[in-house]
């Protein structure tokens, strides 16, 4: 029987959560139509390679048995071991005919054989060089950090690290961003935070990486949205957040990589987290070496290593121990202090940083331009529209800033707010139709004709309908982004008149306008409704699929076709030939060969 058929026979006896388990493990892309059609995407050579390089230090060992021939399990055993079932539910063997014993899918031991033999040549040149260190031929003059020490490093890139995802999602609501390029950030996007967290641009992409892990964003068309995990990430307290992050990064290692890289480190407190990594994942290739460096680097980022050396907080979150790991960070993080220093120049500076409810109202008024434990921001006429946008008012803005800074404000400060409270609204975005998607109000005729005659904006193709009005075909929400990053500052109001707040795409995220369908849950109840009728009623398509598999793979069949009296009779037959509408095949039973009509037949089976 051949790998196709089997793998498709032990898909078919899984329950939908297993099913579902597997396609989101193995990345089964596309759309497969039947069981069939899914077992041949697991078994793409492709598919199958990039399973392999992913697995832990002891599934390749039950891989590596299994291809020797070893017995798994050990006689008489009725339950596989972890690893081995391991194995069973990628899809990367299957049960034998006693059921009781595991069997390697050729395509699988084709593929893996070279790893191995790699992993295993890998061993014995470790092996020579720890023999060489033990002979003290070789050793490590590094002095090992104090545990206060590292935990005091580890706090503080912890405390950075939560603060870049928290700019990062705020970015996101206040920016339209498109996906772009193989990254799916644009240049541009990452440019600009980068200035305000003075990373570079590699550690921004970084962010965003750890951002759609976390499903932080999402995308939805060509666009990146926040998610209602966003919300629940900003509503929460900065140890909240950072075991958010914690959480992540061991699910990424799966339940077994996990618990040995756990073990490892136990067993070798001074191992890098690097070296570990590959110890515990033998079979990397260069893309997923990459991948674990991106580990290490995320690691670094969330605390779990000092100067590459893993920390107590790896040790206690791998053991799923996360309220220890709380705990012994708490202490080392910055203290939050609800001051502010407002400048006549409109900078505000937070010497410290604020309490997660104090900083989310402070940023619905004032632009961050530098981002660390000491933050910078600014105060603008687009800055404060934006807040009155949110649903501040400018006497709100005033008393917070005042608390705040425990003084009176600047003459300029004051002075702006003003002038902002008196020009809000003055160039309104309304819904149109048609070719007048988006219409342009405005009393001031001089701003419109700034606005018509201004070049960066020859995109949105504005045209004047009236002299207080323009139209684009764009809708609103492109055009108020368009304007307000060339320094304009629009107001979208909606069809009931009240102003429409940026933060709105937040609710929408969030689920209040719509629910998002799980794509693999939906493939699972398709699969299930294709098995289903290719029992029951297959149409033709169906039938042709089953018995060009059956030929292909040299299978017998079961085939149940309709008499001249219309009774149905059933042969089991190994098929040899399909042509002209019929279907010929050799009949074991009766040792004869079969010609059998393809109109007549109504359903087969293996």
């Amino acid at each position: 029987m051949s790998d196709l058929l089997l793998l498709a026979n032990e898909l078919r006896s899984r329950d939908d959560s297993q099913l579902t388990a597997l396609i989101r493990r193995r990345q089964v892309l596309g759309q497969p139509k039947d069981f069939f059609d899914l077992a041949q995407a697991l078994l793409s050579p492709k598919s199958v390679y990039s399973c392999l390089v992913k697995l832990a230090a002891s599934e390749a060992s039950a891989l590596l048995g299994l291809l020797e021939g070893r017995n798994f399990p050990p006689s008489g055993a009725r339950d596989f071991d972890s690893n081995s079932s391991a194995l069973l539910e990628l899809g990367l063997v299957v049960r034998g005919e006693s059921k009781d014993e595991l069997v390697v899918l050729e395509s699988v031991a084709v593929q893996a054989a070279p790893l191995i033999n790699t992993w295993m040549a890998g061993i014995s040149k470790n092996s020579s060089n720890q023999a060489r260190q033990e002979q003290g031929l070789e050793s490590d003059h590094s002095s090992p950090l104090s545990e206060e020490a590292a935990l005091g490093l580890a706090a503080i890139a912890a405390f950075e690290t939560q603060q870049a995802l928290t700019e990062l999602v705020l970015d996101v609501e206040e920016h339209l961003i498109r996906h772009v390029g193989k990254t799916g950030f644009g240049v541009g996007d990452v440019k600009r935070l980068a200035g305000h967290l003075r990373k570079s641009n590699v550690a921004v992409r970084g962010y965003f990486v750890l951002a759609k892990l976390l499903k932080l964003v999402q995308l939805e068309g060509d666009r990146w949205w926040l998610s209602a995990a966003a919300q629940s990430y900003l509503d929460a307290p900065v140890m909240q957040r950072w075991q958010i992050i914690a959480t992540q990064w061991v699910l990424s290692l799966g339940n077994v990589g996990a618990q040995e890289l756990s073990s490892l480190l136990a067993a070798e407190p001074n191992i890098s987290l690097v070296d570990a990594l590959s110890r515990v994942f033998p079979l990397a290739d260069e893309s997923l070496g990459q991948e674990l460096n991106q580990l290490a680097e995320q690691a670094a980022g969330i605390g779990f290593s000092v100067s590459a050396k893993p920390t107590k907080l790896l040790l206690n979150c791998l053991t799923g121990d996360f309220e220890s790991a709380v705990t012994a960070l708490t202490p080392h993080l910055p203290k939050a202090q609800n001051t502010l220093i407002v400048q006549a120049d409109l900078s505000l500076i937070a010497p410290g940083p604020l309490e997660t409810d104090v900083e989310s109202k402070l940023r619905k008024f004032a632009q961050v331009e530098q981002v660390s434990v000491a933050c910078t921001y600014r105060l603008s006429a687009l800055s404060l529209s934006h807040g009155l946008e949110c649903g501040l008012s400018i006497q709100q803005i005033r008393d917070l800033l005042s608390e705040l800074s425990g003084k009176a404000l600047p003459q300029p400060v004051e002075y702006l707010m003003r002038e902002a409270e008196a020009r809000f609204g003055r160039l309104r975005l309304l819904e149109g139709q048609g070719t007048e998607r988006t219409l342009l109000q405005s009393n001031d005729g001089l701003l419109l004709t700034e606005i018509l005659n201004d070049v960066r904006l020859r995109p949105f193709g504005l045209f004047a309908i009236t002299a207080s009005s323009l139209a684009t075909r764009f809708e609103s929400e492109v055009v108020y982004f368009g304007l307000r990053d060339l320094g304009y500052v629009p107001v979208r109001i909606g069809a009931d008149g009240r102003v429409v707040s940026p933060q709105a795409k937040r609710s929408w995220a969030a689920g209040v306008k719509t629910q998002v369908a799980d794509p693999v849950i939906d493939l699972v109840e398709q699969l299930r409704k294709a098995d289903d009728r290719v029992g029951a009623e297959p149409d033709d398509q169906d039938l042709l699929r089953q018995i060009q598999l059956a030929l292909k793979s040299k299978s017998e069949l079961n085939v149940v076709l309709t008499d001249r009296d219309g009774a149905e009779v059933e042969f089991r037959v190994l098929p040899t030939s399909l042509a002209n509408g019929r279907l010929r095949g050799l009949d074991k039973k009766a040792d004869i060969e079969r010609t059998l009509p393809l109109e007549r037949i109504v359903r087969v089976t293996f």
